[in-house]
C-alpha cells in the first residue's frame, strides 16, 4: 500500500496565504479603528474624497439656506404692524386735531367780537369749544398710547418666537459658528487632495461658498438696524405725541378755568407754548433717535460677530462668473454640488436688488403711514404755528393786563395762526392716509408689498433647499 507522500512547498504556501489573511484582517480592524476616530462631523461620509466632499458643501449650503430663511422671517416679524393701526391711528389723530380746529375758529370770531366790543363776548361757546380742544387731545394721545401698548405687546411675542434682536443674534452667530466648522472642515479636505483633477474647481467653490455666507450675514444686518431703528423711530414718536397731547389737553382746561379765573391765561398760554415746542421736534428728536439707534444695533452686532457684516458684490459676482464657466465640465464630476452651489450664487447676486426694492417700497410707504404731524416738515410748522399761538397769548396777557382790548387783539392772533396750523394738521392727516391707503392698493397688486416680496423669496429658498437635498 503506497504512502501518501507530504508535500513541504504546498504547505509552506498555504502557511503563507494563511498569514496574508491574518495581516490583512488586523489591517482592516485597524482602519475601522482609525475611521472612529476621526473628527466626530467627518464620520460617515466613506472614504471617497467626492463623498465627503459633497457632504460636507451640502451641509453648508443648507447651513446658509437655514441662516437665509431666519433673516428674511425675522425681518417679516420685526416689521409686522398691529392690525388696523392705521385707520385706528388716523382717526385718533384726525379727532385731535378736527377739535382743536373747532376751537380755534371759535376762538377766531369771539376774540375777533372781543376786540371791538369785549363785553359781548360769549363764553359759553369759547368754554365749550376749550372742552372740544381738551378731548381732542386726550383722544390723540390716548391713541398714542394705545399703539404704544401695542408694540410692547408684539414685542413680547416676538421674545417668545425668538424674533426679537437679542435673540436673533445669538442665533445668526451660533449658526455662523457652525458654518465657519464647517467651511474650515471643507477647507481641509480640499487642501489634502491637492493633486485631485478637480482641485481648482473645489477652491473657486469655497471662495463662493465664503462670499454666500457674507452675503447672508450683510442681509441680516441690514434688516436688523433697519427695523430695529424703524422701532425706535415709532416708538419715541408715540411717546413724545402722547406727551405733548397730554400737556396740550391741560393747557385746554386750564383756559376753560380762565374764563372765570383769569390769572390761569397766563399758565395755560405757557402751557400751549410748551405744547406747540414739543410737536414742533417731536419728528427731528425720532429721526435722531433712528440714526442712533441703527448705529447701535450695527455696533453691537459686529461686536458679537467679532467682525464687520459686510459684503463686496462687484467681487462676488466676477466669482460666481468663473464658477459659471466650470459648470460644463462639471458633467459627471466627482463634484456634483457646483450646480447647487451656482443656483444658490444666483439667488445672492439676486439679493442686492431684492433689498433695494424692498427698501425702496417700505421707505415709501412708512412715509406714508406718518401722520402730518410726524412728517419732518410739516410737524414744525404745525407745531410752530401752535407754539406761536401760546406767545402771543402769553404776551398779551402779562403785558397788557389793563389793556383788554389790546390783550384780546393778541388773542384774535393767536387763534387765528392756531387755525392755519391746526387746518394744516387736519388736511395733512387726511391726505397722507388717503395716500397711503392708495399707494398700498397700488403695489398690492403689482405683487410688490413688502411681505409679499418676502413671501416670494422664502418660496424660491424652498425651492433651493429641494435641489441642495437632491444632492
Amino acid at each position: 500500500m503506497a504512502v501518501p507522500r507530504f508535500n513541504h512547498r504546498r504547505s509552506r504556501r498555504r502557511a503563507s496565504f494563511g498569514i496574508l489573511l491574518i495581516v490583512l484582517y488586523t489591517a482592516a480592524l485597524g482602519t475601522r479603528t482609525c475611521a472612529a476616530e476621526l473628527e466626530p462631523s467627518l464620520r460617515g461620509y466613506g472614504e471617497d474624497f467626492s463623498q465627503q466632499y459633497t457632504a460636507l458643501t451640502k451641509k453648508i449650503l443648507l447651513s446658509g439656506i437655514e441662516l437665509e430663511r431666519f433673516s428674511l422671517n425675522y425681518r417679516m416679524e420685526s416689521a409686522r404692524q398691529p392690525r388696523f393701526r392705521k385707520l385706528r391711528y388716523f382717526l385718533a389723530q384726525e379727532a385731535g386735531a378736527s377739535c382743536g380746529l373747532a376751537f380755534e375758529i371759535t376762538g377766531i370770531d369771539q376774540f375777533g367780537t372781543g376786540r371791538r366790543h369785549p363785553l359781548q363776548i360769549n363764553q359759553r361757546a369759547l368754554r365749550n369749544s376749550l372742552k372740544a380742544a381738551m378731548t381732542g387731545s386726550i383722544i390723540a394721545g390716548s391713541g398714542s398710547c394705545l399703539e404704544l401698548a401695542f408694540n410692547a405687546l408684539q414685542a413680547v411675542k416676538n421674545k417668545r418666537h425668538g424674533f426679537d434682536s437679542a435673540s436673533a443674534n445669538r442665533y445668526v452667530v451660533s449658526k455662523l459658528k457652525q458654518i465657519d466648522e464647517l467651511l474650515a472642515q471643507r477647507d481641509a479636505l480640499v487642501a489634502a487632495h491637492t493633486d485631485h483633477p478637480a482641485y481648482e474647481r473645489a477652491v473657486l467653490e469655497g471662495k463662493i461658498l465664503k462670499e454666500m455666507r457674507g452675503a447672508f450675514v450683510n442681509e441680516y444686518a441690514h434688516f436688523n438696524a433697519n427695523s430695529r431703528s424703524y422701532l425706535a423711530f415709532q416708538n419715541l414718536f408715540f411717546l413724545l405725541n402722547a406727551g405733548f397731547n397730554a400737556v396740550g389737553a391741560t393747557a385746554a382746561g386750564l383756559a376753560a378755568r380762565a374764563l372765570t379765573h383769569p390769572n390761569l391765561n397766563g399758565p395755560a398760554n405757557i402751557l400751549f407754548i410748551v405744547s406747540g415746542g414739543l410737536a414742533s421736534i417731536a419728528p427731528w428728536l425720532s429721526t435722531a433717535a433712528k440714526v442712533l439707534m441703527r448705529k447701535h444695533a450695527t455696533a453691537v452686532l459686529t461686536r458679537q460677530l467679532n467682525e464687520k457684516p459686510e459684503f463686496n458684490l462687484t467681487e462676488f459676482a466676477a466669482l460666481r462668473k468663473i464658477l459659471e464657466e466650470h459648470l460644463p465640465g462639471a458633467e459627471g464630476s466627482l463634484i456634483p454640488s457646483l450646480r447647487a452651489t451656482q443656483r444658490l450664487a444666483l439667488y445672492t447676486e439676486s439679493n442686492d436688488l431684492f433689498r433695494k426694492q424692498l427698501d425702496s417700497e417700505t421707505k415709501t410707504m412708512r412715509h406714508l403711514e406718518k401722520i402730518a404731524l410726524e412728517t419732518s416738515f410739516l410737524g414744525p410748522a404745525i407745531g410752530g404755528a401752535l407754539m406761536t399761538q401760546g406767545i402771543l397769548g402769553t404776551v398779551g396777557f402779562y403785558k397788557y393786563r389793563v389793556r383788554i382790548r389790546k390783550q384780546l387783539n393778541l388773542f384774535f392772533y393767536g387763534s387765528t395762526t392756531g387755525c392755519v396750523g391746526t387746518s394744516m394738521a387736519v388736511v395733512g392727516n387726511a391726505a397722507w392716509f388717503l395716500a397711503s391707503l392708495s399707494y398700498e392698493h397700488h403695489l398690492s397688486k403689482q405683487k410688490r408689498l413688502p411681505a409679499q416680496l418676502i413671501k416670494e423669496r422664502l418660496e424660491h429658498i424652498d425651492e433651493l433647499e429641494r435641489t441642495v437635498r437632491a444632492l
